[in-house]
């Protein structure tokens, strides 16, 4: 929606199409790491540049904190808002207290939310970004949309206390706190529709080929990228070097077996996701080779979504190792298979005609 409120038809489907993210990725050889988020900064960087917008991300200044700090952030918050330009910002998401343990969570709004069950409170995120669109700080009022939520049907504006806001801002880890980000005007005008459908274009295949310059400069110089990090993705499935894997982070970074697999198993529910979700986009523009293909991206990410929740289950459940890893197995092998059958459809993207005469 902070995007949206600047160009025009923007929908969420063709947010997350027009991004790339559903087209890339990336991973740390040994790590059994997955990112919180597939969708990174440098994406919204790149898409604002299609539309002539900056894209700016503030925090806090440093030894600011306290009352201070929140007066700072509110007023950075209404400057935005008095240019008409609404603005992207972080609450803590955390559960309700008597929902507070790893089998079940659920949030304060009495969501469940799945995707953290597994994690302590020190290692889950229990962070959500929103859009403030509205603030009369007379009145005491704020108003937000959540825009998730409201793809959903579930909600997409609301109002609310601003001394409310603040208390669910104030448990936020430091990076967080009193973060905004904002899409710009810089008089720069958008790029035309050819244009656009040629750049994505472009960065969609330097995604699928692995080219690091394509993810960012943020990106971590031990990331692997397209079907090398499949590749090495899969060597980590291997029992014995999984069960390694396992080990060496629990006993170096302090995450159990559990939390470390919940947060893969998030990660490729996140892939699941935006691959739908822009196949979605793809199915309205009419554009049928692109989203065949992206479906069955789609697909395989889902089955090894499905197989990241069957070893979350098998540790949960399965105290002694041995059994432990002779349960998992065969859902490892069924993970490498598929990851063999991912590499191999990252090959068949379909070229459009339009690219490949170099038009």
């Amino acid at each position: 929606m902070v995007l949206g409120s600047k160009a025009a038809n923007l929908t969420y489907p063709k947010s997350i199409y027009l991004s790339t993210s559903p087209f890339g990725f990336f991973y740390i050889e040994g790590s059994l790491a997955f990112p919180f988020s597939r969708w990174t900064e440098w994406d919204d960087q790149w898409m604002a540049g299609l539309f002539g917008l900056s894209w700016e991300k503030k925090e806090k200044p440093p030894g600011l904190n306290g009352e201070e700090a929140w007066m700072e952030y509110i007023d950075r918050v209404e400057g935005y808002l008095k240019k008409e330009i609404a603005v992207q910002t972080f609450w803590n998401w955390t559960p309700k207290s008597e929902e507070e343990h790893q089998d079940k969570i659920v949030t304060p709004a009495g969501d469940r939310a799945f995707w953290w069950e597994g994690m302590t409170p020190k290692t889950r995120p229990d962070t959500h970004s929103f859009v403030i669109v509205g603030l009369d700080r007379t009145n005491d009022l704020v108003r937000v949309n959540m825009p998730i939520a409201g793809w959903f049907g579930v909600e997409k504006y609301r109002v609310m206390k601003l001394s409310y806001l603040k208390k669910r801002i104030a448990p936020l880890r430091g990076d967080l706190k009193y973060k905004t980000i904002a899409y710009v005007p810089t008089g720069i005008p958008a790029k035309n529709e050819s244009e656009i459908k040629q750049l994505v274009a472009e960065r969609i295949f330097k995604k699928i080929q692995g080219d690091p310059a394509a993810f960012g400069n943020e990106r971590n110089q031990r990331y692997l990228y397209g079907s090398k990090a499949l590749e090495a993705l899969k060597g980590d499935l291997n029992v014995s070097t999984f069960s390694q894997i396992l080990d060496t982070r629990s006993r170096r970074q302090g995450f159990t077996p559990l939390e470390i697999l919940v947060v893969m198993k998030l990660g490729f529910y996140q892939m699941q996701f935006i691959t739908a979700q822009a196949a979605e986009y793809l199915e309205e523009q009419r554009m049928m080779p692109e989203w065949e293909w992206l479906s069955r991206l789609h697909l395989l990410y889902y089955e090894l979504y499905i197989s990241s929740l069957k070893l979350v289950d098998q540790t949960r459940t399965t105290a002694d190792k041995a059994k432990y890893l002779e349960g998992i197995k065969p859902v490892l092998q069924e993970m490498q298979s598929t990851l063999d059958a991912t590499v191999a459809h990252m090959k068949k993207y379909p070229t459009p005609q339009f690219l490949s005469q170099g038009k």
